[in-house]
């Protein structure tokens, strides 16, 4: 406080009796804490004998206390207080669950009281530029926070905590890995596990938890592991073992593990018997065939994709390639038919895959062989050939310009699908 002001420190100054009413006094509490109780207020500025300055002390330390909860938490806090009697209570104070809708300035406050209500105002204006001076710049979004609010990486750099969630709930539900690296510029390091455990909201820890569990499980590459349909609880089960009983509290399914059938239904029968040999099961089967047919799985953490756009070098979140054409792994460009040619039509000097062709057109040509082999075999079973397996062909949009071969392009903007990012612009060697 300036040195300078010579009004008395009515926070501990002894008892003396407000030359104000009970009745201002509570009128200004209550303008001033708009999201307590009337009816707690009214009984700490009474245990306080109406002196504004103490009570609005004690109000804050309340409010403090609150914050601890929550922002929209309705559980109460208790806070011990102490009057200049000596006299001490415990006060059950809980926040409100609207904010209370105050009014303009109050008018015609006694001259006592206004001189309280500066003294608090210049303390709290104060004791404010004391802490920002004691905060600290976070690298992300370089606005002040407590020290005690901020997250610190393997190399010190500091970020707020709200940025540290929000960056984690992107990564969290993203395609990308579970990598939480350092905000600040031109740091790759990571945050401590106590630091993540620490500063994120329980349920982005606890999702955090899941995601980093299943893609270590994935990358492992472990022999009978089994997971859950509805939640991401896995499990290794002994070859002999059928059934698959999911373990979390919350879920508790149980499936056989070959056809994924719920077990109350399977149970004493075997998978065939189940799904029945006629022909919505020879639907069922080939249907599941076309879904496989358009998706691709990576080898090393059997992650699914489909492409949007884009060449057809594939690069999954765990680093490893593939293409999209033939399903090979682990290749470069010189995978790729690099023979000079016109576009949208086979090289006539080799066989290699194509880098650029058109993800539906693909999709489209391995659903047709399929589509066929189904409908071989419902022919000769002796079924009508009245219905379509699988989804009909959309309607083509005849072109304008006839027997011109679709020119593939690069695209600007490439969608990330299942995990893998679809490369812009390769270097052909």
């Amino acid at each position: 406080m300036n040195e300078e002001d010579n009004r008395p420190d009515f926070y501990n100054r002894p008892y003396q009796k407000p030359d104000y009413s009970p009745d201002h006094c509570k009128r200004q509490l209550v303008m001033d804490f708009p999201k307590l109780y009337m009816v707690d207020i009214t009984a700490i500025a009474s245990f306080h004998q109406w002196q504004y300055a103490k009570t609005h002390k004690s109000l804050c330390l309340i409010m403090a206390e609150l914050e601890k909860t929550g922002p929209d938490s309705k559980q109460p806090v208790d806070v011990l207080l102490e009057n200049d009697d000596g006299l001490s209570k415990v006060f059950e104070v809980r926040r409100m669950v609207s904010k209370r809708s105050v009014g303009k300035k109050l008018q015609n406050v006694p001259l006592p009281l206004q001189i309280e209500v500066d003294f608090v105002n210049s303390t709290m204006e104060y004791l404010h530029m004391e802490q920002e001076k004691q905060k600290i710049e976070c690298a992300c979004c370089f606005d002040n926070s407590e020290f005690e609010k901020m997250a610190q990486c393997m190399e010190g750099h500091l970020v707020c905590v709200g940025c540290l969630n929000s960056y984690a709930e992107e990564i969290i539900f993203g395609t990308g890995k579970v990598t939480l690296n350092c905000m600040a510029f031109d740091c790759q390091t990571t945050y401590p596990e106590s630091e993540l455990k620490r500063c994120l909201e329980p349920k982005t820890w606890r999702k955090l938890e899941e995601r980093s569990m299943a893609e270590n499980l994935s990358t492992a590459n472990l022999s009978n592991l089994f997971r859950c349909s509805q939640c991401e609880f896995a499990a290794i089960l002994s070859p002999s073992v059928k059934m698959f009983r999911c373990l979390r509290e919350e879920c508790q399914k149980t499936v056989c593990r070959d056809c994924g059938v719920d077990w109350k239904e399977h149970e004493g029968f075997t998978c065939a018997q189940i799904e029945k040999k006629d022909e919505t099961a020879l639907r069922k089967e080939y249907e599941e065939k076309m879904t496989k047919a358009k998706v691709r799985n990576c080898v090393s953490c059997k992650a699914e994709f489909m492409k949007d756009t884009g060449c057809n070098k594939m690069t999954c979140r765990c680093g490893t390639t593939m293409c999209y054409i033939c399903r090979k792994s682990k290749i470069d460009y010189n995978h790729f038919c690099a023979h000079p040619r016109d576009p949208g039509y086979a090289c006539a000097e080799c066989n290699a895959c194509s880098l650029w062709t058109n993800p539906e057109e693909d999709d489209e040509r391995a659903v047709a062989e399929i589509r066929k082999e189904a409908n071989e075999r419902r022919k000769a079973l002796g079924f009508l050939e009245d219905k379509i397996i699988g989804a009909p062909k959309s309607p083509k949009i005849p072109s304008k310009a006839k027997g011109v071969a679709p020119v593939p392009r690069p695209q600007n903007n490439v969608h990330i699908i299942g995990g893998f990012v679809v490369n812009q612009i390769p270097q052909i060697p």
